[in-house]
């Protein structure tokens, strides 16, 4: 008999494993995994940036306990790969006012944030002037924003770090294996056959797993874009749902290693840049690369396993690409993979929430699952134990039901 079972050991389910152990060393802990290791799902696929700007205050918080912790651990001698190269976002005209709203917002709180007019980089703010990218309703650049507090990380480093502390202090891991429901025990027995009926109110005393039934007295789902299918299938409606987000590769040379290098504040390489119409360059110094994808509005949808789709470089992110920056032209990917988004489709935040006792859910990460991972983990850990506060790094203490499904929540505009 388990103390908790933690499904999912992507950086989520792992990181609020960890938390469980940390709080309570004596805890029997399990981690169950359909992958045959650790963080082989869409953690793995992650683009790994991280920020802790946001418009929403739990976002906020959520990501700037999360990124002070990580930058602890590396300061303490964990590579997890950081680097705060920071993140320029290319404000299109239409969209000035906003962002400089919201630029006066995070100055007001504190956080650095500066504004190009111009930029020394082989970037172009003006495209009005090009007929193709008029005909394709491309906006010239008002000005650049560049976030300081930002930058990029490896998702396996830090996902490897939650397992090996976590396993160091006793906890149990059992991969390649499927969940396939969860075993729920009426609270009350009547001794009936069926139990426990529609009418009766129930507790969790295990998982049935492809290896068998696995006892625990308490189940924390944290399955990222599988959520919607195992919660839909016990009978628990959740505003979460998979959409599939591709990656792709390109070498930096000539032009794009100057713009690799072509860092901002004194940074040695180039921020995490997002241009218009949500196509994103991600800095990957140690290859010499740059990671692109975009935030298209695609069907949501599980794909299994998931294949990057030549057509979405091709006509989805190449024409707008080359348009901004002309170097790329020419250039096609080396690599690529997909993975999925786990959106909260109301207001694009996590959810951690008690569904019946003994069962919680961990998920909705909406595509910033890496940079939230730590303060998720400690607030499901904490409101698992029965928690009515949960600590976050820095001493930062907030109600453990905070991100329950039902609250009320002012909706996430900064979102790429």
């Amino acid at each position: 008999m388990y103390d908790y079972v933690v499904v999912g050991a992507g950086v989520v389910g792992m990181a609020t494993a960890y938390h469980l152990k940390r709080l309570l060393p004596r805890l029997r802990v399990l981690v169950v995994d359909q992958h045959p290791g650790v963080g082989m799902g869409d953690t793995a696929k992650s683009a790994a940036a991280f920020r802790t700007i946001f418009t929403s205050w739990i976002n906020r918080v959520l990501a700037k306990t999360s990124v002070d912790f990580y930058r602890e651990v590396q300061r303490g001698g964990v590579d997890l790969g950081m680097r705060f190269v920071g993140y320029l976002f290319l404000v299109p005209e239409e969209n000035a006012d906003l962002m400089r709203n919201a630029a006066q917002e995070l100055r007001a709180m504190g956080v650095s944030v500066d504004a190009y007019e111009r930029l020394e980089m082989p970037i172009k703010l003006r495209v009005s002037d090009d007929e193709e990218a008029r005909e394709m309703g491309l906006s010239d650049v008002a000005f650049g924003l560049l976030v300081r507090d930002a930058g990029i990380m490896d998702p396996e480093k830090l996902v490897k770090y939650y397992y090996e502390v976590y396993t160091r202090e006793g906890g149990e891991v059992l991969f390649g294996t499927k969940v396939e429901s969860v075993v729920f025990s009426p609270k009350k027995p009547l001794g009936i056959p069926g139990e426990p009926f529609p009418w009766q109110d129930v507790k969790v005393v295990g998982i049935e797993t492809s290896a068998g039934v696995v006892e625990a007295k308490n189940i924390i789902f944290a399955t990222g874009a599988w959520t919607e299918r195992l919660m839909d299938a016990l009978g628990f409606g959740l505003p979460l749902k998979p959409r599939k987000r591709q990656v792709f590769v390109v070498r930096a040379t000539g032009e794009l290693e100057a713009l690799l290098r072509s860092g901002l504040a004194d940074r040695e390489y180039s921020p995490m840049i997002i241009l218009p119409r949500g196509v994103y360059l991600r800095p990957e110094p140690g290859e010499g690369t740059y990671w692109i994808g975009v935030s298209d509005r695609r069907p949501f949808r599980l794909e299994e396993p998931p294949e990057p789709e030549e057509a979405l470089w091709r006509f989805g992110i190449y024409p707008v690409l080359t348009k901004y920056v002309p170097a790329f032209e020419g250039r096609m990917p080396q690599n690529a993979w997909a993975g999925h988004y786990d959106e909260n489709v109301v207001d694009y935040q996590p959810v951690v929430d008690r569904l019946v006792e003994g069962l919680y859910v961990a998920a909705g990460t909406s595509g910033s699952g890496i940079m939230k991972a730590d303060a998720i983990g400690r607030v499901a850990a904490y409101l698992a134990l029965g928690r009515e506060k949960a600590e976050l790094y820095g001493g930062v203490v907030v109600d453990s039901n905070v991100l329950r499904h039902n609250r009320c929540f002012e909706e996430e505009r900064l979102v790429i």
